[in-house]
């Protein structure tokens, strides 16, 4: 998303004014003639050229389903914390007090995961803690490509770790001020549909 832009460089052109008799006029020396400059060719390669990144297949386990059964887990206190939906048989792990992930069990890597996080220590609104994430996927990843944006929720893809992943990640408030809790999915692009349905059922029934 940086842009960058090139200097100009400017010409400065000096005028005389010439005065006097046309004797002494003709008695100064002619000045002399300055050839026009022109543009030299660079030398090829001008900048260094992008490697071609590796992209490798996807684990050939069946796409994420929609409609799966979910059931109310706690992230966080009783009194600091969020309850959401999720999938039935899905195994946890606790990143730390306030973030938690869920996988399938016995899925081997790269295929789809859910994580909830509680963000309200950032201090931001929604669209900030959006843009600020967006920002830091961004310079970590190759091949980004912003599929849909709005003010609470992005759908990205993306290489990491040689393989394509999706991404799906909304922002809420939960009734407070700024942003209070992110809920991510994240897969291959075969789960698409699925995603976008857990997306949606887990941020409809997430309560504080």
């Amino acid at each position: 998303m940086n842009a960058r832009a090139l200097g100009v460089a400017a010409l400065l052109a000096v005028a005389g004014a010439v005065g006097g008799y046309l004797l002494v006029d003709r008695l100064e020396p002619a000045p002399e003639q300055i050839g026009v400059a022109a543009p030299v060719p660079g030398e090829s390669p001008s900048y260094p050229s992008d490697p071609e990144v590796e992209v490798l297949p996807d684990p050939g386990t069946p796409a994420l389903a929609p409609a799966i059964p979910l059931h109310d887990a706690r992230v966080g206190s009783r009194d600091f914390g969020v309850t959401v939906p999720v999938p039935d048989g899905w195994g946890r792990s606790n990143t730390n007090l306030v973030e938690a992930k869920w996988l399938p069990p016995r899925a081997p890597l790269n295929t789809y995961f859910l994580r909830v996080k509680i963000v309200s220590g950032l201090n931001l609104t929604v669209e900030q803690a959006l843009a600020q994430r967006l920002d830091d996927l961004e310079a970590v990843v190759s091949e980004w490509d912003l599929e849909a944006r709005t003010e609470d929720t992005f759908v990205a893809s993306y290489i990491n770790d040689s393989y394509r992943r999706l991404a799906m990640e909304r922002y809420l408030s939960l009734g407070g001020p700024g942003a209070y809790v992110t809920i991510v999915v994240v897969g291959r692009l075969s789960d698409r549909v699925g995603m976008a349905d857990l997306l949606e059922r887990i941020t409809d029934g997430a309560t504080r």
